[in-house]
């Protein structure tokens, strides 16, 4: 694969104000920076479907709509997506979820990769709390670098970084938006290698 190719794209899913994704493609790219990664922003939205919610949860399946964004980013060749959506999340096992990412399995899919995140509780005023949007803007960017780095098989780390798993939002803001010098040394490995 040539490096020309290695475009992210940050899509929007559902309704969402456009404002997060574009501080997002601003941004993001400082933490892969040497990376030879660029990042663009298409303006069509992706649709939720009906198929997605689970009614009795009142939550959207990550899952699924990861699979659906997966199959589609494989099919348009895209190198590597961020879905990016404003509604509650769950996965099997797990009463909510920030994000989920697809984890490269063999030497064929490692060229293309898919994550999503919501943003709906990475949200002050979801917890009651008044709004702070430099905090939501730094959750949201976290939570982005975090499943894009799962696309490109690193795996929870234990070190202070970006790679390290949080169980609530508390250990998110406690981590470092930038990967740890063994985290950085696989991703540079990973991107060597394609």
């Amino acid at each position: 694969m040539s490096n020309n190719n290695k475009n992210v794209y940050l899509r929007k899913i559902g309704p969402i104000n456009s404002t997060i994704l574009k501080y997002l493609k601003k941004n993001i790219g400082e933490v892969f920076k040497g990376s030879n990664i660029s990042f663009e922003m298409p303006e069509e939205t992706l649709p939720l479907k009906d198929s997605d919610y689970n009614k009795e949860r009142k939550q959207y399946d990550g899952s699924l709509i990861l699979n659906r964004i997966a199959r589609q980013s494989k099919k348009n060749l895209y190198f590597r997506t961020i879905g990016v959506m404003d509604v509650d999340l769950f996965s099997k096992g797990l009463n909510f979820i920030f994000g989920i990412a697809t984890m490269p399995r063999s030497r064929h899919s490692k060229y293309y990769g898919s994550c999503i995140i919501s943003v709906t509780r990475l949200r002050e005023e979801y917890y009651g709390n008044a709004p702070n949007r430099k905090l939501f803007r730094t959750r949201t960017l976290k939570e982005a670098v975090h499943e894009l780095g799962h696309t490109f098989g690193l795996q929870h780390c234990k070190n202070r970084c970006i790679m390290r798993f949080s169980n609530h939002l508390g250990e998110t803001d406690l981590k470092p938006v930038e990967f740890c010098s063994s985290c950085k040394k696989d991703l540079n490995s990973f991107l060597e290698n394609l």
